[in-house]
């Protein structure tokens, strides 16, 4: 007879050793057995059932950590899986330390001589993987406006701990970390851990090394969460908020770290997290073409400026290079935008210029103020124009969180921004190529003075402060305060005296004794009596300089010189005048944005993203992508590019597949730019339950007439779903910001390589840009239900 062919017999028969009934369970279950089976299979019962006195000692003969249990009144020195063994099998065993138990325990899969047996400990070859080919198109997501913040010092140590369940069943555990209202425990699987659950946790080690004797009298902590080890079942994480008084243990986490030289990785590694976050996110500022504005009530009070959409703001200037852009985002405008309850809201204006009499007028119409007709009207005069527009104004208000967020990042600017009310962006969606679209209706019979209504009023200006984004100096050269006499003369006028406010090299700005009609760009001759008076040699006489900006009064004037070999003279003369006279003159300062308000504005900018921001890097002389940044939860088209990719990645292959060049080499050249360069994308998506949506991208002019475009827009939505975006790109010249410079210069005291390699990691970016969706202006301009 073999014993081990009856394994399973003698498995059913453990559990009803101790029963009084046994002796006929043992015959029912062994009738068909002769005498001596019989016997051998009693005797084996009876021998793996008889207590056991032996204490089990796996070190050294399991792979895992050992640790002291004090089980049956002695000491046994266990790992994770024979741990999880005993409380399974305890009760098979009648709750008693039996022989049979001391065996399995002895025995557990992970026994460097059972796997020995079983040939596990034979080194395995390894699979052979096949290596996916590495898509330049697919880049991890980054989520903008959200940052790992920590309030609280966290200890990295690793510590016996004995916890106290409810039910008075003791675990002892490995701490992972620790701080003032929490922590994290690895704990054997084998126990029954509930969300919600409370426990006491005690603390022996630490109590003996500190002699603090309260730390073995044990804490409350709750379980928050439960964290499964994908790799090895025989343990879990457990993560804890802490209920009792945090004074004991804030003093020890406080002393630990104060005895550690390597102080709270964790913090380092939370600060390196935000600082590579933040990086993209002033890269992506500083070449965003949307145009961030912050408003009190209906009043425009900031306009936040970035490299690329300077020329929204520049447009919004009349011929006097006053800004107007307040009449744009008018006061009636914003009363219907921002109203109380709405959580954001967004409307298309559709604007153009036109000149009369040496001024510059401003019509815009949002879509919510025109009927049909005054529509068409307001498209055909306006789309034939160079100065049409069609932007995107969207709100949302200033809530609590925003300020309690303030308070954090910038306590000392709460109070200067407490009187905002709404953050708004201002996006230009004007596309030159589709500029025929706004023209494919019949013009309606209505007059042209039927447009005056949407006339903007010239006067007052904006008085909005525009910020740049950076806190660094904009200027090109220093300005000097110095009051002297001047004389202007221009075409057609009588020359007009003043006095010079404050000068430079290439500048000048004075105030005029009396009014005097000119545009920006005009060519006018300056004349300074009082400083020719003290040298008549010099070329300070008919000097010619050019028009910067002009007053509302026309008295206020602001010049650059112009060129030309006596233009060349003066600026040679005023260069010297300067350098000889340094010490006397006084230096107008440039007033720059505060680095605090500036990160307020961030704040509350890149957690309502209206784009998707996208980067771009050079490897071995490809292009390809680097990441892409995006709000939580995402947007439509984003959660689309993620279904193409794993979830945690975006791919935007459906976009620039058989483009590359065009849209992302060509685009991202080191070449120095205004504007960025624009695309506009037709996405016709089909959707199969289970697979991942199928997608065709078509760009704007890769169809031959506006039918064809139509037609493929409705055949996209006949048979699955339609959306059109359109994409910017432009060259990084310059990834780094004045404030991400300083937090590097931070990180750089603490963790110096870590520093370098981040520095590294975003100047490597070479080009930017942003996806937008503009699915209902493109619907509207073509007319399309």
């Amino acid at each position: 007879m073999v014993l081990d062919d009856y394994k399973g017999l003698i498995e059913r028969l453990i559990p009803v050793y101790d029963s009084e009934d046994f002796d006929d369970v043992f015959q029912m279950m062994t009738e068909g057995e002769d005498g001596p089976t019989r016997l051998q299979l009693k005797m084996e019962l009876h021998r793996i059932m008889s207590p056991c006195m032996k204490a089990v000692d796996l070190r050294g003969r399991v792979q895992g950590e050992c640790r002291p249990y004090q089980l049956n009144g002695r000491e046994h020195w266990l790992d994770d899986v024979a741990i999880n063994t005993y409380h399974k099998r305890i009760k098979t065993f009648g709750n008693q330390f039996r022989v049979g138990l001391y065996e399995t325990l002895m025995n557990t899969r992970n026994n460097f001589r059972v796997m020995h047996q079983q040939g596990k400990l034979q080194p395995k070859p390894a699979p052979k993987v096949e290596e996916q080919p590495d898509n330049p198109l697919v880049a991890p997501l980054i989520r903008f406006g959200h940052y790992l913040t920590r309030n609280e010092n966290r200890w990295q140590i690793a510590t016996p701990v004995s916890l106290e369940l409810p039910l008075s069943q003791v675990v002892n555990g490995i701490s992972a970390d620790l701080s003032y209202s929490g922590a994290k425990f690895k704990v054997p699987a084998a126990f029954n851990y509930k969300l919600g659950m409370t426990i006491v946790v005690r603390f022996p080690k630490l109590a003996d090394q500190l002699g603090d004797p309260r730390l073995v009298k044990g804490m409350s902590y709750r379980i928050l969460g439960i964290d499964e080890n994908p790799d090895n079942d025989s343990y879990k994480w457990l993560r804890l908020k802490l209920l009792s008084d945090n004074a004991l243990i804030k003093s020890v986490i406080d002393y630990g770290l104060s005895q550690s030289q390597n102080r709270t990785r964790h913090n380092h590694e939370d600060k390196i997290i935000q600082i590579r976050t933040r990086g993209y996110e002033h890269c992506f500022l500083k070449h965003s073409t949307s145009l961030p504005i912050f408003l009190s009530g209906t009043e425009l009070t900031y306009c936040l400026l970035t490299q690329y959409n300077r020329y929204i703001w520049s447009h919004w200037h009349d011929e006097r290079n006053q800004p107007v852009l307040n009449h744009l985002i008018s006061a009636d405008r914003l009363a219907s935008l921002g109203k109380a309850g709405l959580k954001q809201s967004s409307t298309l204006l559709y604007s153009f210029c036109h000149e009369h009499d040496g001024k510059t007028f401003f019509y815009s119409a949002a879509l919510p103020e025109m009927n049909a007709e005054q529509r068409r009207l307001f498209w055909h005069v306006g789309a034939q124009r160079d100065s049409w527009r069609v932007m995107r104004l969207s709100l949302q208000p200033i809530d609590q969180e925003d300020i309690d967020s303030l308070k954090s990042i910038a306590p000392d600017m709460v109070g200067k921004l407490s009187s905002l009310t709404h953050v708004g962006v201002l996006q230009d969606l004007t596309n030159e190529e589709a500029q025929q679209d706004y023209r494919l209706s019949v013009k309606p019979q209505l007059p042209s003075k039927t447009l005056q209504a949407f006339r903007h009023p010239r006067n007052p200006v904006a008085t909005a402060k525009a910020v740049y984004f950076d806190p660094r100096p904009q200027r090109k050269e220093d300005r000097y305060l110095f009051d002297t006499s001047v004389i202007l003369n221009a075409d057609n006028s009588a020359p007009v005296a003043g006095q010079s406010i404050d000068f430079s090299t290439r500048g000048l700005n004075i105030k005029l004794s009396a009014p005097v009609a000119l545009r920006r760009g005009d060519q006018v001759l300056i004349s300074f009596p009082g400083l020719q008076k003290s040298n008549k040699n010099a070329p300070l006489s008919q000097i010619p300089y050019s028009v910067v900006r002009i007053s509302p009064d026309y008295c206020n004037i602001q010049l650059t010189t112009g060129s030309g070999a006596l233009a060349a003279q003066s600026e040679h003369f005023l260069r010297k005048l300067i350098l000889h006279n340094e010490n006397k003159l006084v230096m107008a300062e440039e007033k720059l944005p505060q680095g605090e308000l500036l990160l307020a504005m961030h704040q509350m900018l890149l957690t309502r993203l209206k784009t998707v921001p996208y980067f771009a890097e050079k490897v071995d002389h490809k292009i390809r992508l680097k990441a892409v940044g995006c709000n939580f939860p995402p947007p439509s088209h984003v959660k689309l590019f993620s279904q193409l990719a794993d979830g945690y990645n975006c791919s935007l292959e459906p976009l620039f597949r058989n483009r590359i060049k065009r849209m992302l080499a060509e685009t991202m050249r080191p070449v120095e730019i205004n504007q960025p360069y624009i695309h506009e994308l037709y996405l016709a998506i089909a959707q199969t339950s289970g697979q991942p949506p199928k997608v065709e991208a078509k760009l704007l002019d890769e169809f031959r007439t506006i039918e064809e475009r139509i037609a493929y827009i409705k055949q996209a939505k006949s048979t699955g779903s339609f959306m059109a975006l359109r994409l910017t790109a432009a060259p990084v010249l310059s990834p780094m910001t004045a404030l991400i410079g300083k937090e590097l210069g931070d990180l750089a005291r603490l963790v110096l390589h870590r520093a370098r390699a981040l520095e590294q990691e975003l100047n490597s970016v070479i080009g930017s840009g942003e996806i937008q969706d503009v699915t209902d202006e493109v619907m509207i301009r073509l007319e399309i239900k």
